[in-house]
């Protein structure tokens, strides 16, 4: 029972105050993703001003990862850190910090035998708190970028997009929650409701939560990830299980919008979320 953490927290949003009932922010990222430069401390100092009860940190570990994809500045292998010493530098943060640290990490998912292998193997280490499974690359591209899209059919490319979702999961299940679902952007969900139905009923048989990522609302797509239309039909199924993340690369973006959040899911159907400790989820209220 979460009601006596339900107390009025200050989440400081891009610089605004505003009034947040979510107490834990569980998608963010540090130095260790190849796409931040944030320090652990400076992700956890800001979770701190923002009133956050605690926060689970959930670094990308994405195996073979295209490196033409990232700057052409990086070198070495992106989207890849040593696992010992990222967790013990988030077990020193959390013996140092006065708020909750958990330890997470972000699956990149991807359908060939040899990264589903990786991936088994990562999600088999037992000293995680959490596991985000996330499909960011169709056919080695990123859809966030334009040149995924150029050339082609764009009803194709976003089916293509949620076969691969599914492909994914039919594969490797060994995650906690499914990450920004509909990362893909561009669309209508009334379109593809077939395809995403099939993949909710999934999620719901596997017991794999449904994350939302606030930090959707910055980007392309203008809200969160997933749509409202998608969060509404995932509560009409029966799902429970919602996870809760600002996908955070900067300490501003923190809590990015959370104060939007319990309308919002109320409206949807949904009651509560689920923060994971030790590979199991506690509820909170909304």
């Amino acid at each position: 029972n979460s009601s006596s953490f339900l107390v009025r927290f200050f989440a400081m949003n891009r610089s605004e105050k505003r009034i947040s009932m979510i107490l834990y922010d569980t998608h963010m990222h540090t130095e260790f993703s190849t796409d931040s430069d944030t320090p652990v401390t400076a992700q956890t100092e800001r979770a701190e001003q923002a009133g956050l009860r605690g926060i689970c940190i959930t670094d990308h570990m994405d195996y073979d990862f295209p490196a033409e994809l990232c700057d052409e500045t990086f070198t070495g292998e992106p989207f890849v850190f040593d696992v010992d010493s990222y967790q013990r530098r988030l077990q020193k943060e959390k013996e140092q910090a006065p708020i909750d640290i958990l330890c997470g990490v972000e699956c990149g998912l991807q359908a060939t035998e040899n990264v589903i292998n990786k991936n088994k193997k990562l999600a088999a280490n037992q000293n995680w708190d959490f596991i985000i499974g996330s499909l960011h690359l169709v056919d080695k591209t990123d859809p966030y970028y334009d040149f995924f899209w150029e050339g082609k059919d764009a009803r194709e490319c976003v089916k293509e997009y949620f076969d691969s979702i599914l492909d994914n999961l039919q594969n490797f299940s060994a995650f906690d929650s499914l990450g920004h679902f509909d990362y893909v952007f561009r669309y209508e969900p009334k379109q593809y409701m077939d395809l995403i139905d099939t993949i909710l009923r999934l999620l719901i048989k596997k017991d794999i939560a449904l994350e939302v990522n606030t930090g959707g609302g910055d980007s392309k797509c203008g809200c969160q990830n997933p749509h409202f239309d998608i969060l509404q039909h995932y509560a009409s199924l029966g799902g429970k299980l919602i996870t809760i993340g600002s996908d955070a690369h900067t300490p501003e973006d923190i809590s990015y919008r959370f104060h939007e959040l319990p309308a919002l899911l109320k409206k949807a159907g949904l009651r509560q979320y689920c923060v994971y400790q030790k590979r199991k989820p506690v509820f909170f209220d909304l």
